[in-house]
């Protein structure tokens, strides 16, 4: 193994580099990853790449603050070296005894992966990663690599899905049919909405969603979002609206396809302000919640907290493994790491030659 590794930086706006850095030892906890792929966000990387990220003239939040950053989420790669394990002596869960289950935590250890495994995990671009093992997750064998990197993004959508708090039988309507919107429409079936309505003003994205089984698409482009919602719905607007685009006015067009005391849950990152009609909001009494990427940190209470984000990463991994989260219809544009440039033009000028997903093979 060579003592160095390339990795991606971004160090000023529209300026990126890959440089040399050191292949770490993995510590007590950690293992070093080999990597295969690493997704890339339009998102959240368009605002590092763009130089637009808030947080860089707010300087409010732990991630991100300045440049240089090391732009990346997801990755898929092999377990090559592992630390030992720090909590290998069992646990004294005396006290808890009278909670079942226990109210521990679940989260996954390094007695749990041999080298050689492949795993998913979230990660920034590199090739290689040293990570928790708590962040990794073991790939079944039927599932590619490709495939499996929908899983870190699935628990972005899980999240959502909780936070909507669908009640069986429930019309979910989702606006942005993105790859987020696609793993929500999925989600949100799995979790027991009884009808799904995808908007988008884009066609082709909305013939994915159709593919992966939404019951109604539309294009607010070319009908009126709230007269089409009523007529695929017996005359009803949506009980919950998940928002996954960032777009300004889609939080309006929320409000309006959403029925009174209905839910909608903002899980697009919007670089501009919220606007929308505070009557909307006031005489609807809609309850209007956020939802953060992959949900609440790992390691948190199991009795407490059900689904942290590494748990919405697993159960995410296993529908995909399932068959339950359909897969087969996204094809990833894939770019050698010293393409990311041009990966990022073609996404900052929304190419369509892109569809819905990138990403960088290093091996």
């Amino acid at each position: 193994m060579a003592d160095t590794y390339k990795k991606i930086y971004i160090k000023a706006p529209f300026e990126v580099s890959i440089d040399d850095v050191p292949i770490p030892t993995p510590g007590p906890g950690e293992l070093l990853i080999k990597t295969e792929l690493s997704g890339i966000s339009s998102g959240t990387e368009m605002m590092l790449y763009c130089g637009t990220f808030p947080n860089f003239t707010l300087k409010k939040w732990p991630q991100w603050t300045d440049y240089p950053v090391c732009p990346g989420y997801e990755l898929v790669g092999t377990v090559v070296a592992k630390g030992i394990n720090p909590n290998s002596a069992p646990a004294d869960m005396k006290q808890l005894d009278s909670l079942q289950p226990k109210s521990a935590s679940i989260t996954n250890s390094v007695d749990d992966f041999e080298i050689g495994d492949r795993v998913i995990t979230m990660g920034e671009h590199g090739e290689y990663a040293c990570l928790p093992a708590e962040f990794c997750h073991k790939i079944p064998a039927q599932v590619s690599s490709e495939a499996s990197t929908l899983a870190v993004l699935g628990s972005t959508a899980m999240n959502a899905v909780h936070r909507a708090n669908i009640e069986y039988g429930d019309t979910v309507a989702v606006i942005g049919a993105g790859i987020l919107g696609f793993l929500i429409q999925q989600h949100c079936r799995l979790a027991g909405a009884g009808k799904t309505i995808v908007l988008d003003m884009d066609d082709a994205r909305l013939e994915i969603a159709r593919l992966a089984a939404a019951d109604h698409v539309i294009n607010p482009g070319k009908e009126d979002p709230v007269k089409a919602v009523m007529a695929c719905n017996n005359g009803l607007l949506a009980d919950r609206v998940i928002e996954a685009t960032g777009v300004q006015g889609t939080e309006q067009m929320a409000l309006d396809i959403v029925r009174d005391r209905g839910r909608v849950v903002l899980d697009g990152w919007h670089c501009k302000p919220i606007v929308f009609e505070f009557g909307d909001f006031y005489f609807k009494e809609v309850e209007l919640v956020a939802s953060r990427a992959g949900g609440p940190e790992s390691g948190l209470p199991y009795a407490y907290v059900r689904w942290t984000s590494e748990l919405n990463v697993k159960h995410s991994l296993d529908m995909i493994a399932q068959g339950k989260i359909k897969t087969d219809m996204i094809k990833p544009l894939i770019f050698k790491p010293e393409e990311i440039v041009e990966a990022y033009e073609l996404i900052r000028n929304r190419d369509p030659r892109l569809g819905m997903q990138a990403m960088l093979k290093w091996t």
